[in-house]
């Protein structure tokens, strides 16, 4: 039996790639956090405390590539144990992963070119969603309100793939202009970012929920008479 269909290896393809860039430079900071070699740029206020940092690394990486399974409906459908026991690792996943980066958000001494009142407020803000969102979804799916729960961490999972997108952005921005954004500019870009995410994750959940439920698609076929195996729209009789 084949597990995964077509379509199912491109989203895996797809978000593996996507996550590739903050993944990759993640694990390149931990390894000279370990004393490897120094192959991207110092960070100082991770070198002074490390510890946050590293959480939030590895947190990330569990949320956005073990996450990338919970969207494969072959895995729910085959595999439900599997799926249950990695959606609990990736939702914890995900909570250290907000809970770190509001930490960094507030304690980490930024300078104002990296991050202004507006980029403070928006990665409060949602952090905070975050951490609402995968609860909603924890507590919906054990009350089979699966509607809910899928919507709620699709939206959890927009957002925590915001450095996805803002290293896209940013790496488009440095080939195009020749600058790394700074200031106001970051923070436009930054919250840019996390607003296309949203965007892409509401198209996702509408488009999920248009589609028929099996149960539908049931009854529509059982109310419907058939002639020699062939549906037919029933016949209205004049005065009946």
């Amino acid at each position: 039996m084949r597990l995964f269909t077509k379509a199912e290896w491109v989203i895996l393809v797809l978000l593996f790639s996507f996550s590739f860039i903050p993944v990759f430079a993640g694990l390149l900071r931990i390894l000279e956090i370990s004393g490897g070699p120094a192959i991207i740029p110092e960070n100082p206020r991770v070198t002074a405390n490390p510890f946050p940092t590293v959480i939030h690394i590895l947190s990330a990486f569990i949320f956005c590539i073990f996450g990338a399974f919970q969207f494969l409906s072959s895995i729910h459908r085959y595999t439900p144990k599997w799926h249950r026991v990695n959606g609990g690792i990736v939702a914890s996943a995900g909570i250290i992963l907000a809970i770190s980066g509001l930490w960094m958000t507030h304690f980490y001494p930024l300078p104002i070119e990296l991050q202004g009142n507006l980029l403070y407020f928006v990665r409060i803000v949602l952090g905070t969603a975050m951490i609402v969102y995968i609860s909603i979804g924890l507590t919906t799916v054990r009350n089979k309100r699966l509607v809910l729960h899928y919507s709620s961490m699709i939206r959890a999972y927009a957002i925590g793939q915001g450095a996805s997108t803002q290293s896209l952005l940013g790496l488009a921005w440095i080939v195009l202009l020749r600058q790394e954004p700074i200031g106001l500019t970051r923070d436009l870009m930054m919250t840019a970012a996390w607003i296309i995410n949203i965007i892409i994750a509401e198209w996702v959940i509408r488009k999920l929920n248009e589609r028929p439920k099996p149960n539908q698609a049931k009854r529509r076929a059982i109310g419907k008479p058939r002639i020699n195996g062939t549906l037919t729209k029933p016949t209205v009789h004049a005065g009946a």
